[in-house]
C-alpha cells in the first residue's frame, strides 16, 4: 500500500495549498464562485485524511472476530467521503441560491481572482489521473473515491473560473459568480453519489445479475460439473468473494469430487482477477433440481449435510 499512501500524501500537500490560494482570493476577491471552490478543495483535504485512515485500517490481515479481513473499512471511507462531499455541495447550493434571489448589481470583480482556480484545474486534474491509477491497480475502493473527488474539484474549477471571469468584464453580469457557484455544486453532488451509491450497494451485499449468470455458464463449462445451483456472490472492497453449490456424479469417491471443486476454483480464479475466494459446495447430482424439491417445512437453505436449529428467530 506504499503507492496508496504516497500518491494521498502528495494529494494532501496540493490540496492544502490550493484550498488557502481560493479561499483567500475568493474572501478577498469577493467572489462566491473561486471561495466554493476553495471549500470543495477543503473537502478534499478531510477526505484525503480519512483515505488514509482506511487505507492503514483496511490492510489489516485477516483475524478471529475479521475472518474476510478489514477491507470493508475502505468502502466505509468511501461512503464517508461522499456524504461529506454531498453536504458541503448542499451548503454552497444554498449559498448561491440566496445570493442569486437578493443580490443587487455589484462591483466588477478583479481579474487576478481568476489565478487559484486555473491553477487548481491543472493540478487537480493530473492528480485524479494519477491517483486513479493507483486505486484501480490496487483495487481500493478508497482510493478510486479520492481520485473522482480530485476530478470533480477539477471539474468544479471550469465554472469558478467562467463565472467570475464575467463578473470582472462588466458589472451588469457579476450574477454569475453566485450561478458559477451554483453549477459547482452541481458537479460536486454529481461526484458524491457517483461515491456513495456503489459504495451503499456492497455495504448491503448488492449483486449483479450478470456476473451471477457469467459465472453459472463458467461453472458448467468445467469438465464433471453436471449442474450448480445457489451462486451467491458479494463485494468486499472492489473483490468478490464467491459462493456456491455444484452437483457431481454421485458414484464419484470424494477425492474426484474434490478435485472437480478445485478446479472450478481455479477457473474463476483465472477469469476473473477481482474474485479472491471461492467456497465450492459439493452435492450428488439428481435429475430433479434439490431447490424445486424444497417445501415449507424444510429451509432453503438445509441441504445434505446442512442442519438449521428450529428455535424461532425472534425467541428471547
Amino acid at each position: 500500500m506504499n503507492g496508496a499512501y504516497q500518491v494521498t500524501l502528495i494529494g494532501i500537500g496540493i490540496n492544502f495549498f490550493l484550498a488557502a490560494l481560493k479561499i483567500g482570493a475568493g474572501w478577498w476577491g469577493h467572489s462566491q464562485a473561486v471561495f466554493a471552490d476553495g471549500i470543495h478543495s477543503l473537502s478534499d483535504l478531510a477526505t484525503d485524511f480519512l483515505t488514509l485512515f482506511g487505507i492503514r485500517y483496511g490492510s489489516a490481515p485477516p483475524d478471529a472476530c475479521h475472518p474476510y479481513g478489514h477491507r470493508r473499512i475502505e468502502t466505509l471511507i468511501a461512503v464517508i467521503t461522499g456524504v461529506i462531499l454531498g453536504a458541503g455541495a448542499l451548503a454552497l447550493a444554498g449559498k448561491a441560491l440566496y445570493s442569486l434571489l437578493t443580490c443587487s448589481q455589484g462591483k466588477l470583480l478583479p481579474a487576478w481572482v481568476l489565478l487559484p482556480p486555473t491553477l487548481s484545474l491543472f493540478l487537480k486534474e493530473a492528480l485524479y489521473r494519477v491517483t486513479l491509477k493507483v486505486g484501480q491497480r490496487l483495487g481500493s475502493p478508497a482510493v478510486i473515491a479520492n481520485a473522482l473527488h480530485h476530478r470533480s474539484d477539477a471539474l468544479s474549477s471550469i465554472p469558478a473560473i467562467a463565472g467570475p471571469a464575467l463578473a470582472a468584464w462588466r458589472p451588469g453580469l457579476t450574477f454569475f459568480d453566485p450561478l458559477a457557484s451554483l453549477a459547482v455544486s452541481f458537479f460536486i453532488l454529481k461526484a458524491a453519489w457517483g461515491i456513495v451509491h456503489p459504495g451503499v450497494v456492497e455495504l448491503c451485499d448488492g449483486v449483479s445479475a450478470g456476473e451471477t449468470e457469467t459465472i453459472c455458464k463458467e461453472v458448467l463449462e468445467v469438465p464433471g460439473v453436471k449442474g450448480t445451483h445457489r451462486i451467491r456472490t458479494r463485494k468486499h472492497a472492489g473483490h468478490t468473494l464467491v459462493d456456491l453449490h455444484i452437483q457431481v456424479d454421485p458414484e464419484l469417491s470424494v477425492r474426484e469430487g474434490h478435485a472437480i471443486s478445485e478446479r472450478v476454483k481455479k477457473t474463476l480464479l483465472h477469469r476473473h482477477p477481482r474474485i479472491i475466494d471461492v467456497v465450492v459446495h459439493l452435492e450428488p447430482f439428481e435429475e430433479i433440481n434439490p431447490e424445486a424439491s424444497s417445501s415449507p417445512d424444510r429451509p432453503e437453505g438445509a441441504n445434505e449435510g446442512e442442519t438449521r436449529s428450529d428455535r424461532p428467530a425472534n425467541r428471547n
